[in-house]
């Protein structure tokens, strides 16, 4: 198997536990979202490790995915402390997407494979729309 294929079904494999976790009996309820969080910051933080990583094999790196790679990684974190569970959840959402963007900054660059970026824009697609979804499962639960 190729590189860029491991890559990419390591990638869409690691959205499937968000999508097992919106299943009501897959996991006890009392716990399930914290599950999702939880998993959240562990996926943030390791896609923040991976800027860093890349940049760190430069000569010269850019400043850019270092300082973000950081904030997002410390915003990650934060979000575990956040008693509000519709912020929490808002936080990790956002997060997702400012690594998006990141990424993209360094692909401009051609920092990144020629295929990574595309990928990276249908995770954070699928990994968003869970987010969307939780929150939705939130307020819902909310509103009983």
């Amino acid at each position: 198997m190729s590189t860029k294929r491991l890559t990419q079904s390591l990638t869409f494999s690691g959205a499937l536990p968000f999508y097992l976790l919106l299943i009501p009996g897959f996991i006890a309820p009392d716990i399930r979202f914290h599950a999702f969080l939880t998993y959240g910051a562990i996926i943030a933080s390791f896609m923040a490790g991976t800027l860093w990583g890349l940049t760190q094999r430069d000569r010269d790196p850019p400043v850019l995915p270092i300082v973000a790679s950081n904030i997002l990684a410390l915003a990650t974190w934060t979000s575990l402390l956040i008693p509000s569970q519709l912020v929490a959840i808002g936080l990790q959402l956002m997060i997702f997407v400012g690594l998006l963007e990141v990424d993209r900054r360094i692909d401009a660059e051609g920092r990144e494979a020629p295929w990574y970026f595309a990928m990276r824009m249908r995770i954070t697609a699928a990994v968003a729309i869970a987010y969307v979804i939780q929150i939705i499962v939130l307020v819902n639960l909310w509103s009983i």
